[in-house]
C-alpha cells in the first residue's frame, strides 16, 4: 500500500532530479566543447599544412571564409580571423599533445584568451587545466591571467605545516589546493580600521562566493560566514567556512587585514580543534586552517606554523578595486587610471592613528 509522500522528501527527490540534469547538461556541454575544438584543430592542420605547400594570400582566406560561411549558413565562426585564429591554433599546439588534449575541453573563446596572452608552456598548460577543470568564463580566465595566478600558486614559495600535521597522501592533496597568496576582484574601493576593511573583505567575499570558490581552488564547496560554534557556554565565530571535496576537510578561512603575527595560528589552532570536536563528521578528514593576511611575514609564519599542532596555511589576499561607475569622469588624469585601479593592502600597523592615515591616503576624492 502506497502512501501520501511527505514534503521533506518530496524535497530530497526533487533535489536529485536538479542534480541528475545539472551532471547531464555538464556532460553535453563537455563532449560539445572537445567536439567543436576538435573541428578547429582539423582546420587549422589543413590551413597550416595548405599553406605549406601553395602561396596562400589574404585574398584565398578571404574566400574561403565566403564560401563556408555560404555552405554552412546556420553555423558560425568561419570568418577570416577565426580560420587564421585556427591556424595558429595547429601550429601552437603540434608539438604539445598534452596541453592539446587539455585544450580540447576548454572553450574556444578562452583558448584563443590563453593563446594570445600566455606564451610559456607551464604557465599555458596551468591556465587551460584551471579552465577545464572548472568549466569557468573566459572573463574568469582572464582575470586569473592578470592578477598572475600561475606565478602565484606555482613559482612563489608557500608557507604551510601539512607535512607535519597530516598523514603523507592527505599533506600531498592540501599542499596541492594550497596557494601562497590569493587575488581577489572587488566591486567598490576598501577604506576604513582594520577591522572595518576585514569586514568589508568578508562580505565581498560572500556577494562574489562563485568568484572566491574560483580563487580557492577545485573541489571547494561554501558552507557559511560568521559560522558559529558554542562549547561549553563560549561562542566562537570563524570568517569563512568551506568544505573542500578533495582532502574531504573543512577548510576554515580567517581574514587579517595585516602582517601576520603568530598569535593567528595560535586562533586558527583553536578554531580548528573545535571544528574537529563539534563538527566534523566521522567519516571527514581533520579540518584544515587558511590565514589571508596582507603580508605572510615569514619569519613569524615558520615559527609559529612549526609548533601548531592542527594543519594550516599562511597566504596573502590581494584586492583589485575597480573604480565605481558614478566617478568616472570625475577624477583627474582619468588616462592614468584606465577605468580600473589595482591596488593592493599593503601593511596596516596596529594603531588606529595608523589605520587613519591608511584610510586618507586611500579615500578617492
Amino acid at each position: 500500500m502506497t502512501k501520501e509522500i511527505e514534503f521533506e522528501d518530496y524535497k530530497q527527490i526533487l533535489e536529485e532530479a536538479k542534480q541528475t540534469i545539472t551532471g547531464a547538461q555538464q556532460q553535453f556541454l563537455q563532449q560539445s566543447t572537445r567536439a567543436s575544438i576538435e573541428l578547429y584543430w582539423q582546420l587549422g592542420s589543413l590551413l597550416a599544412k595548405t599553406a605549406d605547400h601553395y602561396q596562400w594570400g589574404k585574398r584565398v582566406l578571404a574566400r574561403l571564409s565566403y564560401d563556408l560561411t555560404k555552405t554552412f549558413s546556420n553555423a558560425r565562426g568561419y570568418s577570416e580571423q577565426n580560420l587564421r585564429h585556427m591556424r595558429q591554433f595547429y601550429y601552437e599546439y603540434a608539438e604539445s599533445p598534452d596541453q592539446l588534449d587539455i585544450a580540447k575541453n576548454v572553450r574556444w573563446s578562452t583558448n584563443l584568451l590563453i593563446m594570445h596572452k600566455v606564451k610559456t608552456p607551464e604557465a599555458r598548460k596551468f591556465y587551460l587545466q584551471m579552465a577545464s577543470d572548472s568549466m569557468c568564463s573566459r572573463d574568469v580566465i582572464d582575470l586569473q591571467i592578470k592578477s598572475g595566478a600561475y606565478e602565484r600558486e606555482c613559482l612563489q614559495n608557500k608557507k604551510h605545516n601539512f607535512a607535519l600535521t597530516l598523514p603523507t597522501n592527505l599533506a600531498a592533496k592540501a599542499e596541492n589546493i594550497l596557494k601562497a597568496s590569493y587575488f581577489l576582484e572587488t566591486s567598490k574601493p576598501f577604506i576604513g580600521s582594520q577591522s572595518l576593511l576585514e569586514k568589508q573583505v568578508e562580505n565581498e567575499m560572500v556577494a562574489r562566493i562563485k568568484e572566491v570558490i574560483m580563487m580557492l581552488g577545485k573541489g571547494f564547496a561554501f558552507i557559511g560566514n560568521q559560522y558559529r560554534i558554542v562549547a561549553k557556554g563560549n561562542e566562537y565565530l570563524i570568517d569563512l567556512l568551506f568544505f573542500n571535496r578533495i582532502t574531504r576537510s573543512l577548510f576554515c578561512v580567517e581574514l587579517k587585514a595585516k602582517k601576520f603575527k603568530a598569535e593567528y595560528a595560535g586562533k586558527m589552532n583553536l578554531y580548528l580543534g573545535l571544528l574537529d570536536d563539534y563538527v566534523k563528521q566521522p567519516d571527514e578528514n581533520p579540518s584544515i586552517g587558511l590565514i589571508l593576511c596582507t603580508n605572510r611575514n615569514s619569519v613569524e609564519a615558520d615559527y609559529a606554523l612549526r609548533d601548531v599542532k592542527k594543519p594550516m596555511g599562511i597566504a596573502e589576499i590581494k584586492l583589485s578595486k575597480v573604480l565605481p561607475k558614478e566617478l568616472i569622469g570625475k577624477l583627474p588624469d582619468l588616462k592614468d587610471l584606465e577605468n580600473e585601479i589595482l591596488h593592493e593592502i599593503e601593511d596596516l600597523n596596529d594603531s588606529e592613528n595608523d589605520d587613519m592615515e591608511f584610510a586618507e591616503k586611500t579615500r578617492i576624492v
